[in-house]
């Protein structure tokens, strides 16, 4: 065991401070998520300075190489140094780690008076555990007789359901575990406006609970705070301009250095841009296509990008929310009537409007026609953004529901967790957002393509060979 030990157990430690941190947020309430996170954050530089600290004071790494950082030249004059002067260098490279030590003896105490110490206590013994847990498990791992258990399933078998029986039988001895809130119970207040005042009446209670996400967490650990309230009333337009400037970061990535030969960014990039294009140009056809593929491919991945974005935790779908698909959709009705005036003039889109009358039978209709157009026109944006909406809004209560479900089921063990009824519709909801992106970037594609002229592709057509 050495420095790459030492790094093994900083890895897991994160990993294992990021969940300890997620279900005491879940659980226990803001302050305890973060002062788990800060303790073991705080553990883990700690370990790391007093690491950069022997290693300046011993002068080698476990491997017997220089002192990190030194050149060789460097190492060979240190060596030929006088024991005393030698000394001194050291003591001159340990300068700065036990500067930190001291600014991080510091930043303790101002945690300590600001954070509950149980949970800063219980992040700060994360990175023992962990190594007290790796180093039995190397000892043990090595021992003849664990090898004689997994060479035999059924006792690897027992081994497990042993290890998961003591783990039960201890979680239940802890103290105030049984008295975990339910996803539920700990996501009512996100269905609180700051402050403490309901938001809405379906929010009042009437309505449906949903995960939490950042904005929610944020104007439930700041009731009192304004700027809060304002997050609150914009969550879902302030989660649909960050998905618009994560694409717009992956697009700039993507063609900042382009090179003949693509990378994976580049080549992804393109590879989607090439499918959309090529997709838009199969229905409104070279000459419309290559006019409309920007905008529609732009629709197709924004959507799903905003359809997926409520995936990944403490995040939100803008596309659950009625507001953003209204928008959506209105901006393509104006996109479709500006292209109907453009390309068709102002009497050949009320021409369009009634019907394209060419004989008395269709003038006697026009005043039918009319109307019916109009209505039309006007249900296409109210299709467009119920269907989204409610897909995508189906989508996050299904979610909601399973995961509550799996955690009631295991409620008589007070456990802290439950079964992942929702992994299921998760990798539904992979398909289905995808799919709901895909209807609403062809709708509206055919809406332009109801709207251009229908002459110039019936010539195109007939210019095709057979």
């Amino acid at each position: 065991m050495g420095l790459e030990f030492l790094a093994r157990v900083r890895r897991s430690t994160l990993g294992l401070a990021a969940l300890g941190a997620l279900l005491a947020l879940t659980y226990a309430g803001w302050r305890a998520g973060l002062g788990s996170a800060a303790g073991a954050l705080w553990s883990l530089a700690n370990l790391w300075l007093i690491e950069r600290l022997v290693v300046a004071i011993t002068e080698t790494d476990s491997n017997g190489r220089g002192v990190q950082g030194s050149s060789g030249a460097e190492a060979a004059e240190q060596t030929a140094l006088p024991s005393r002067e030698r000394t001194a260098w050291h003591w001159r490279r340990a300068t700065w780690p036990l500067a930190a030590l001291v600014a991080l003896f510091a930043a303790g105490a101002w945690l300590l008076a600001r954070l509950p110490a149980p949970a800063l206590v219980a992040g700060f013994l994360l990175p023992f555990a962990v190594m007290l847990f790796k180093a039995v498990a190397l000892v043990v791992m090595a021992a003849p007789f664990w090898a004689r258990i997994t060479r035999a399933p059924l006792r690897a078998l027992a081994l497990v359901a042993a290890i998961a029986a003591l783990a039960w039988a201890t979680a239940a001895l802890l103290p105030g575990l049984g008295a975990a809130q339910s996803p539920g119970a700990a996501h009512a207040p996100a269905a609180r406006a700051p402050g403490g005042s309901p938001a809405s009446e379906a929010e009042a209670g009437g309505g449906p609970e949903r995960f939490p996400n950042l904005v929610t967490v944020i104007a439930d650990a700041l009731p009192g705070s304004p700027w809060a309230h304002v997050l609150h009333r914009f969550e879902p337009v302030l989660f649909s301009i960050l998905v618009a400037l994560i694409l717009a970061l992956v697009a700039f990535f993507a063609t900042r250095k382009p090179q003949l030969i693509p990378g994976g960014l580049q080549n992804g990039v393109e590879w989607a841009v090439e499918s959309l294009y090529d997709f838009v140009c199969g229905i409104l056809g070279p000459k419309y296509g290559r006019r409309y593929a920007p905008y529609l491919g732009t629709l197709f991945i924004y959507i799903l990008a905003m359809n997926l974005f409520g995936l990944i935790p403490f995040m939100d779908s803008p596309t659950s929310s009625l507001n953003v698909t209204v928008g959506l959709a209105i901006l393509t009705f104006l996109y479709v009537q500006w292209t109907g005036l453009r390309e068709l003039g102002v009497l050949g889109y009320l021409d369009h409007m009634a019907g394209n009358p060419r004989s008395v039978l269709t003038w006697a209709m026009v005043p039918i026609m009319v109307p019916v157009h109009i209505i039309g026109e006007l249900a296409k944006p109210v299709s467009l953004s119920c269907r989204l909406f409610g897909n995508v809004f189906g989508e996050d209560m299904l979610l909601v529901a399973f995961t509550t479900l799996g955690v009631a089921s295991l409620s008589f063990l007070r456990l802290p967790f439950g079964l992942p009824l929702q992994i299921p519709f998760l990798l539904l909801a992979l398909l289905t957002s995808t799919i709901q992106a895909l209807v609403f970037t062809v709708l509206s594609t055919i809406y332009f393509l109801l709207m251009l002229p229908h002459e110039e592709h019936g010539h195109e057509e007939a210019a095709q060979p057979a």
